[in-house]
């Protein structure tokens, strides 16, 4: 007579394994249809042909999220800004001229971020990334990742934020009226 599986509960409820002999990656409880951890690809999405939601797939040794913060806690010019400043204001033109993989820009929240260092370590892989290289990104980022930090996650990546100006604009007037307000502020004290 042999024992039951044991199930898991708590935090291991839904942990995956992975098989030392190969057999892959496997939910603890032994559920197939569940889907899989993060960084990998369930098999009954594999199996239907797509549903349009987003993939998980594997990635390679040294490429996970932990991999990737670590990376850029120890390179601090991931971006290869030379010590420019993350403050530059980039032109939605200029960001259009990196839409390679080799040297992709993108923009979420109005910072443009060097997306290229990043590509081999999205658990959604490559192929959805280079949707967004070239290109304003947030909405495809809010799409799948809303509860995402991606300002954090790719602080070292910004190269600048997005320039929305445009030249001619009432908006240099309402500028200059807010420094003149900032000015006489600085004036102002409640000290006697």
């Amino acid at each position: 007579m042999s024992d039951p599986p044991k199930k898991y509960g708590g935090l291991l409820a839904n942990a995956t394994v992975t098989s030392a002999s190969g057999g892959g990656v496997s939910r603890l409880n032994g559920d197939e249809d569940a889907p899989a951890s993060a960084g990998t690809q369930s098999k009954s999405a594999a199996a239907d042909g797509g549903d349009g939601a987003p993939k998980k797939i594997q990635l390679a040794p040294g490429f996970s999220q932990m991999s990737w913060m670590r990376l850029a806690k120890t390179h601090p010019d991931i971006a290869g800004l030379n010590g420019a400043s993350r403050k530059r204001k980039i032109s939605m033109e200029e960001v259009k001229t990196h839409r390679t993989e080799e040297d992709g820009w993108t923009v979420l929240r109005g910072k443009v971020y060097h997306l290229s260092p990043y590509l081999d370590f999205h658990p959604g892989g490559r192929k959805i990334l280079k949707k967004a290289l070239g290109e304003d990104c947030t909405a495809l980022f809010d799409k799948f990742h809303r509860w995402v930090n991606g300002e954090f996650m790719l602080e070292r990546c910004k190269v600048g934020v997005l320039d929305t100006h445009v030249g001619g604009s009432d908006d240099d007037e309402e500028e200059d009226e807010e420094e003149d307000e900032e000015e006489d502020e600085e004036e102002f004290s409640f000290r006697t």
